[in-house]
Formats: structure tokens, C-alpha cells, sequence
């Protein structure tokens, strides 16, 4: 799990993006799809650029659109982080 980060509820993500940074990697999550078959669209890469002046691999995973869905998100993410975060690993 991402520490220190609350992400929100399903319901948030109906009209809003969150978008975020922790221990050198950036990322967002928002909804995909279409009103039939909505997904939560996970996005990562490595700081500090935001996503559109990255010059970085960006990774994205899509999961289920649900609470759910939420809690396998932030896990992604924080395998992501491991990966894309760098020396912030080594406290």
C-alpha cells in the first residue's frame, strides 16, 4: 500500500481524477471506459516530470471499477514504486 496516501472511494473517481507523487514516482488514477463496461485506469512513471513532459516509460494497468478495484490499484502501485522509485526505498 501506498503510506500516507488515502485514496478515495468509487465515487470520486465517477468525475475526478487523482493524480499523485510518492517516493519518486508519479502517477494517476481515473475512470476508463465506457458507462457499460467502466474500468480504473492505473498510470505510473518515474518522477519528476508530469505525465505529458516525461521522457520516461509510462506503465499503465487497468482494474476493476470498484472499491476493489481501488485496493489492487494502490497495490500495482506500490510494486510500481519499488521499481520506479529509485534510492527512496533505502531509508
Amino acid at each position: 500500500m501506498l503510506e500516507g496516501i488515502t485514496l478515495y472511494s468509487i465515487s470520486y473517481y465517477q468525475k475526478s481524477v487523482f493524480k499523485g507523487s510518492y517516493r519518486g514516482m508519479n502517477f494517476h488514477l481515473q475512470k476508463a471506459g465506457d458507462e457499460e463496461n467502466p474500468a480504473l485506469e492505473a498510470v505510473a512513471w518515474k518522477g519528476p516530470f508530469i505525465l505529458e513532459k516525461t521522457e520516461e516509460e509510462i506503465f499503465t494497468k487497468r482494474f476493476e471499477f470498484s472499491d476493489a478495484g481501488i485496493e489492487a490499484a494502490s497495490e500495482w502501485l506500490s510494486d510500481q514504486q519499488k521499481i520506479l522509485g529509485g534510492n527512496y526505498d533505502k531509508d
